[in-house]
């Protein structure tokens, strides 16, 4: 018999619980309550087997979202910081990621709720959870759907990358938000809802987490003035300070605060001086 797959096994008896199935060698119990029906001794079933919370071969007649070597999206369930984190797998047992393959980071781990791309394996007689690769996830989705610069689209963060994110849409197009389009920290499995930007060589599309500049720019400049607000007024902070600071500080680029600065300036809410920003008193 194989775990993580269907196996078409045969009624051998009942008992006040279960159904024991056979394939002519092993016994299986099935429990009535996973039976769609009240079944006869000699009916012949197609369950699926999997490893119940004792270690124990079991029968479900239950449909998983994905049998062995299959890969779907999958929704977070519980989070154990010990062991992994547990999917929903349309069976009473949840699949395990290992904590192995999650980011050292707990910040970083999903969260209830969030959805991850992920194959079914078995290892020694275990069911269990494994990413796949970035480049072979497109290759599980037939049909693709073209996305429009400048729309929005409903997408999940499934890599953390140094100088941005790699988002899937439930369709499977990958999505490169880089961090100069992002104005937080993400966590793997988030839902996100990038506005692309365009669609490079290798005909993967590029995003951006956020508004348009227009928009952005006075969100932008909250954010300077709260952090003025919190330096007593001043910062060493200019239109000529290093990007990789500019970024480290507000989280945004260089060009954005630049904007956002100029914005202020115009406004009369701070003065601009060669070594410093500071905040002007209303």
């Amino acid at each position: 018999m194989d775990i993580g797959r269907f196996n078409l096994l045969t009624v051998m008896r009942e008992t006040d619980i279960s159904y024991i199935l056979t394939d002519g060698k092993e016994e299986i119990f099935l429990h009535k309550k996973e039976a769609l029906k009240a079944y006869e001794t000699g009916d012949t079933l197609q369950v699926f087997l999997y490893v119940d919370n004792r270690g124990r071969t079991t029968a479900s007649t239950k449909i998983p979202f994905i049998a062995m070597d299959e890969a779907a999206f999958l929704q977070v369930v519980s989070v154990n910081f010990e062991f992994g984190i547990f999917l929903n797998n349309n069976l009473v047992k949840d699949l395990l990621l290992s904590k192995d393959d999650l980011p050292f980071n707990l910040d970083q781990w999903p969260k209830p709720q969030d959805m991850l791309f992920v194959q079914l394996r078995e290892k020694k007689g275990t069911l269990f959870a494994k990413f796949i690769g970035r480049k072979q996830i497109g290759s599980y989705f037939a049909e693709k759907v073209l996305l429009e610069s400048g729309k929005q689209y409903q997408a999940y963060v499934q890599y953390l990358l140094d100088d941005g994110l790699i988002c899937f849409t439930p369709n499977g197009d990958e999505i490169f938000i880089h961090v100069n389009n992002t104005r937080r920290k993400y966590r793997l499995g988030e839902e996100v809802h990038p506005r692309i930007l365009k669609q490079n060589e290798s005909s993967e599309y590029v995003g951006s987490l956020i508004e348009q500049k227009e928009t952005m720019i006075k969100s932008d400049a909250d954010i300077i003035l709260d952090y003025l607000d919190n330096h007593e007024g001043v910062m060493r902070f200019t239109d000529k300070s290093d990007p990789v600071e500019i970024q480290a500080a507000f989280k945004m680029s260089k060009s954005a605060f630049k904007r956002a600065l100029g914005s202020l300036y115009k406004s009369g809410h701070v003065e601009l001086n060669p070594e410093n920003t500071r905040k002007i008193k209303s």
